[in-house]
């Protein structure tokens, strides 16, 4: 499979990933999750936002991964209890194409995913 090729398929499965998280009723204007999806610039993001109760009003980043043209996914923020990379792993995404870049550079090739 060529870069742009593979640039398309992890995309589309990002895309899956985070739909599949994100609240489907967005008529609400309580609090929601919702993906985001920058497919120019290929980032990908899961926010929360809304009224988590009554005095707390919450704008959150969740998850934001982002494709690099050499085609690698950094997952470059993961503020939930979702395992983001195992999950894209089973889903197709290489795991030699993952990069934890929440991690420090020195720390990332003992992961188990591509350093960078």
């Amino acid at each position: 499979m060529d870069t742009a090729q593979q640039i398309e398929t992890y995309q589309t499965l990002i895309i899956d990933f985070l739909s599949e998280h994100q609240d489907q009723n967005l008529n609400t204007e309580e609090y929601r999750r919702m993906m985001l999806a920058d497919k120019e610039h290929r980032h990908y993001q899961l926010i929360a936002t809304g009224w988590a109760s009554p005095s707390q009003y919450v704008d959150a980043l969740l998850i934001h991964l982002t494709i690099k043209p050499t085609g690698k996914v950094w997952l470059l923020e993961n503020s939930t209890e979702l395992h983001v990379a195992e999950e894209l792993v089973a889903r197709g995404v290489c795991k030699t194409d993952i990069v934890l870049a929440f991690h420090p550079p020195q720390y990332r090739a003992l992961s188990g995913y591509a350093a960078a």
